[in-house]
């Protein structure tokens, strides 16, 4: 059976930066005449070869505002890519675009269902109006609850994007946020926790420079940790389960790319700024793209490779990650990757409850999850 594998396609517009987002966005406007999707089928046809023998799972376009996009330049993307990896694909991948609440509109739900997306990922973030002044988000509540709505009756595989920890948020903030996105329609939640390094981008983050200056005052560790529990037993009353450290779903429902990467399988990431890696027992190759679109459309447009940079997994950093991730998930890591060194950590976990022994897997449990880093890091190699 081939291994299977998902596309990334990253499209880096936005009408204006969030103040904590450190992906790799322009606020310029996307260019015309369809001239970034073109750019985007370019590199595909550069990269495609690398990936041919796998079996395609998923594609899925984020952001940046793929809400933004075309819907017809969307379905042409699409379609190129279930094109040129139809042998041994899937009868149907799922295909996610990302979207935000004010660019969701009936019309364009329906239009990009008519370009080949059945899943879509609302970047909602709270329904608190004061938590999202303070991300700098523009949607308000009753907006973001309509965009779900308005998306669950076109689509059945409705996903929300929530944080917690953020300025003005609270247990009680965090539980209200998760049961009115489910209420909503949302069948799938991923959560995260807010986070600033104050080293990364801060010229281009704003919370990254307000950090670095030591003006971001944020909920401690332990304010953190409260708000995330919350979250979850509220997902946990609404029917969602936990599948993975930040992520929940009713049964059926989670996500097949997120899981491919959760997997340690291949995924090929086009775009400005993307990411791709392409799985091999002979050795696992993981590259970055230009992320300035400028730079990224001159390449593709002159026939090179839009590589920024480019790293080969030693077999030893490939199985620390497969273990780091694994760890992440409710299926765990099993047993057998853990050499007996690592025999000691593991009988600690049982025995401090942070970890229960599974079907031969070693399995996290939520305290355990709430200290994966830490965890992963006693384990290693």
């Amino acid at each position: 059976m081939p291994r299977p594998f998902g596309v990334y396609v990253h499209f880096p517009y936005c009408t204006h930066r969030c103040p904590y987002c450190d992906f790799a966005v322009t606020t310029e406007p996307p260019p015309g005449g369809g001239r970034y999707a073109r750019a985007v089928l370019l590199e595909l046809n550069l990269r495609a070869a690398g990936f041919f023998g796998l079996s395609l799972q998923s594609i899925y376009l984020g952001g940046g505002t793929p809400s933004l996009w075309d819907p017809d330049e969307v379905g042409e993307v699409i379609a190129a890519v279930r094109s040129r990896f139809a042998d041994g694909a899937a009868a149907q991948p799922e295909v996610t675009l990302e979207a935000n609440p004010e660019s969701c509109d009936p019309g364009r739900l329906g239009a990009w269902r008519d370009a080949g997306v059945n899943r879509v990922s609302l970047g909602v973030q709270s329904f608190e109006a004061q938590v999202l002044a303070k991300l700098g988000r523009r949607h308000g509540p009753q907006e973001a609850e309509r965009a779900v709505r308005a998306a669950a009756q076109v689509f059945r595989n409705v996903s929300v994007d929530l944080i917690h920890a953020a300025r003005r948020s609270s247990p009680e903030v965090a539980a209200s946020d998760a049961a009115r996105a489910v209420a909503a329609g949302a069948v799938h939640v991923s959560d995260y926790a807010l986070t600033v390094d104050p080293e990364v981008l801060a010229e281009e983050v704003p919370f990254a420079r307000l950090a670095r200056a030591g003006r971001l005052p944020l909920p401690d560790e332990e304010e953190t940790i409260s708000q995330g529990r919350a979250l979850r037993a509220a997902l946990r009353r609404a029917g969602l389960r936990r599948y993975e450290i930040s992520n929940h779903a009713r049964p059926g429902a989670e996500s097949v790319h997120n899981l491919l990467y959760w997997q340690c399988e291949s995924y090929l990431g086009v775009g400005a700024g993307a990411f791709g890696c392409r799985r091999s027992g002979a050795g696992s190759v993981r590259y970055g793209n230009l992320r300035e679109a400028g730079a990224f459309l001159a390449a593709v447009e002159a026939g090179r490779l839009p590589t920024a940079e480019e790293d080969r997994i030693s077999p030893r950093a490939e199985r620390n990650e497969r273990l780091m991730l694994a760890l992440r998930t409710r299926a765990g890591a099993p047993l057998g990757w853990l050499d007996g060194a690592a025999q000691k950590e593991v009988e600690t976990l049982l025995r401090r409850r942070l970890a229960v022994a599974r079907g031969g897997n070693l399995v996290l449990t939520s305290r355990g999850q709430d200290l994966h880093s830490a965890i992963v890091e006693r384990l290693m190699e």
